[in-house]
């Protein structure tokens, strides 16, 4: 006669121990887990200390990007509107309108520093098939790269994802996937440290309405959201030289063989750079002298 299978010897050796408590939850595999699986399940005491405890730690991280992140470097703004006229000859970053801006943008750098300290470590698990793509020369004319981030015990506790047209980088490829891959992981980190109050994830095409700010300097990123997320200093544009003796010349030559007075080029300046003339410094100057030569055929 055939002994039942449950009473075997080797089924009796791994016999699992005595049930658990009516209240305990129960993994796929059977093993009892410490948590209850919907975190609102949690007894009250305990997911209000995980609250807390939850909190303070995303303070904390603020206050440590308030005192390290630069703008310009981790974080910045992306100008938005075609039609301001620092935009239309060619030097967008003198406008100081921040309703030309799009809200602040986390940057690759900034990423790789928040995962840094918190230990994360980022992995692209579908990078290898457009390499493999390259290899055998498919066509690849769109990119999707999925983003993980994992504990040092290879949790994964956040996903991202970025995609791209090699279109948009003139059909290099390479520079796309690059392109793909700073998006994967912004918006992974953004995800884990739950900044997306503070971050956007991508620039918008249509421009933020703050209002009409008209100020010397561009405001930090404490008028864009809630969470009063300042840069360590203002923005710092560039100084730019100013212009040379030997462009004065140029434009001097230029107009007077043209026939315009003072108050005409003045005038034309006011337009494309909103300054005076004499104000221009040497890539306005530049810009301003191929603009009177194409003018004038």
């Amino acid at each position: 006669m055939l002994t039942p299978i449950n009473q075997t010897e080797i089924i009796k050796r791994f016999k699992p121990p005595g049930e658990p408590s009516p209240g305990a939850d129960k993994t796929k595999s059977g093993g009892i887990t410490l948590f209850p699986n919907a975190p609102l399940d949690m007894p009250t005491e305990t997911f209000t200390k995980a609250l807390n405890k939850r909190e303070e730690n995303r303070k904390a991280l603020l206050r440590w990007m308030r005192e390290n992140f630069r703008e310009g470097i981790e974080f910045g703004r992306i100008h938005l509107d075609e039609r301001c006229r620092y935009a239309r000859a060619g030097n967008p970053a003198l406008c100081r309108d921040i309703s030309h801006y799009s809200r602040p943008m986390l940057y690759k750098a900034g990423a790789e520093r928040i995962i840094a300290v918190l230990g994360l470590t980022a992995r692209f698990p579908n990078l290898e098939q457009y390499e493999k793509a390259c290899v055998f020369r498919q066509e690849v004319s769109q990119i999707i790269i999925k983003c993980e981030l994992h504990t040092q015990n290879g949790a994964v506790v956040s996903e991202g994802t970025g995609g791209r047209h090699i279109r948009q980088d003139n059909w290099s490829l390479n520079t796309s996937i690059k392109m793909a891959v700073k998006s994967a992981l912004v918006d992974a980190v953004i995800r884990v440290s739950a900044l997306s109050g503070v971050f956007i994830k991508t620039h918008q095409h249509t421009l933020t309405r703050l209002g009409d700010c008209h100020q010397s300097t561009m405001p930090v990123m404490s008028g864009c959201n809630r969470d009063n997320f300042h840069g360590r200093s203002d923005c710092n544009f560039r100084t730019e030289k100013p212009m040379t003796p030997k462009q004065q010349k140029l434009i001097q030559h230029i107009t007077g063989k043209r026939g315009y007075n003072t108050d005409s080029l003045n005038s034309q300046c006011q337009d494309l750079f909103g300054k005076h003339l004499n104000d221009l410094n040497r890539v306005e100057a530049s810009r301003f002298i191929k603009h009177l030569i194409n003018k004038n055929g």
